[in-house]
């Protein structure tokens, strides 16, 4: 059993890539689908209105649950294996919703006057946010996900071992 984080995270991309070596692309599916189900509360957890709204006024909560993106992404090589996940807001026309800005608690809009639109002033506004909309649940859940993760590499190990 790993003893730290990143014998376990080695212990991850060994599997995964001793699992390609030896043709075992199901074990490999069944590894990444636990993996998935062990990041994917956090992401929801993420994106729900009721933590939006917590971190920032409720009218721009509702209109970021409706952009907001959350995803997990695995790795599997080297050290560094584990999960990512990621927020993005893409918007129509647009480069999309400041994320990191939200993240730190803040969020800017135009102070609208006249004349085109690159020549209006910017405002920041910091009252009504809270930091941490994302790092918060990601935080909460680390060791959760950690054993749940750690539970489906011993799971596809057994099974891979034919236990």
């Amino acid at each position: 059993m790993a003893a730290t984080l990143s014998e376990a995270a080695a212990e991850f991309a060994d599997l995964a890539k001793n699992l390609t070596l030896v043709g075992s692309g199901e074990l490999k599916q069944e590894l990444y689908k636990g993996i998935n189900e062990a990041a994917r509360p956090v992401a929801d957890e993420i994106r729900s209105l009721a933590n939006l709204e917590e971190h920032m006024p409720n009218r721009y909560a509702a209109v970021l649950a409706r952009d907001l993106r959350v995803t997990a992404h695995k790795r599997a090589t080297g050290n560094d294996a584990g999960v990512t996940i990621m927020a993005r807001a893409p918007t129509l026309g647009r480069g999309g919703r400041k994320i990191r800005q939200r993240e730190a608690g803040v969020i800017t809009h135009p102070v609208f006057g006249q004349g085109p639109r690159r020549s209006w002033r910017w405002s920041v506004q910091e009252a009504g946010m809270e930091p941490g909309f994302f790092t918060g649940p990601c935080e909460r859940s680390a060791p959760q996900v950690r054993k749940a993760i750690i539970a489906a590499v011993r799971r596809v190990e057994e099974k891979a071992l034919g236990r």
